[in-house]
């Protein structure tokens, strides 16, 4: 399964997550639940990018451009649901690719690295970014288990047990459950990740992100 695999299937998961937004009538179990795995896929490979980047700044450049201009689209998209004042998905990844980058670049220098990742978690959270702390740890996480395969499995499933707290213990119920288990789901579906790039998209995901929620957005006025 390659980097371009695992895009189309995030990228297909997020129309599951969404179009029940601007069309009720689609909703249903695939698209209650089944868009649970796609941003976990995008913060992995967010650290995908990272490692095999030959030019880091040109790839802050394109996150930060592309963040900027999926601004809009994602307010109007996000007025179907009642609260459109956050920041886009895009600001989340670029939190935590700041943060997967002070890690790896101070390496051993915790004291300076650990602070820059603990803030960025929290800026997740005081800039209102989609999906929060949440979102920039789920990032940071997928990027330092990369190379334990299991381990990646415990840690982010750990993560999400964290996350889904309140839903499971404090207020448990099946549609909790099930929202938990695809969310996790993605670390299992990344066991057969080979590696490799297969077909070549570097803008796929920026460009279908903005026009993706424009085009839910034209079918709600309908």
């Amino acid at each position: 399964m390659s980097i371009f695999t695992l895009k189309i299937i995030a990228c297909a998961t997020m129309i599951f997550d969404h179009v029940k937004y601007a069309i009720p009538e689609t909703t249903c179990f695939l698209t209650q639940y089944f868009g649970r795995m796609s941003f976990p896929l995008f913060a992995f490979l967010v650290g995908e990018g990272y490692s095999h980047t030959s030019n880091l700044p040109k790839y802050y450049k394109r996150l930060i451009l592309f963040a900027l201009i999926s601004q809009i689209p994602f307010m109007l998209f996000r007025t179907l649901v009642g609260q459109w004042q956050m920041l886009n998905i895009l600001f989340t990844l670029l939190l935590g690719l700041i943060a997967i980058t002070a890690f790896d670049k101070c390496g051993k220098r915790c004291v300076i690295s650990i602070p820059i990742v603990v803030l960025c978690v929290f800026l997740g959270d005081l800039l209102n970014v989609d999906y929060g702390w949440y979102g920039v740890l789920t990032v940071f996480v997928l990027f330092i288990t990369r190379k334990q395969k299991w381990g990646r499995i415990v840690a982010f499933v750990g993560l999400n047990l964290i996350y889904y707290y309140p839903r499971l213990f404090l207020a448990y119920s099946l549609p909790n459950l099930i929202s938990y288990l695809c969310t996790s789901f993605p670390a299992i579906l990344l066991l057969f990740y080979n590696g490799k790039l297969g077909h070549k998209t570097k803008y796929l995901y920026y460009i279908f992100y903005p026009i993706h929620m424009l085009i839910l957005y034209g079918i709600s006025l309908v």
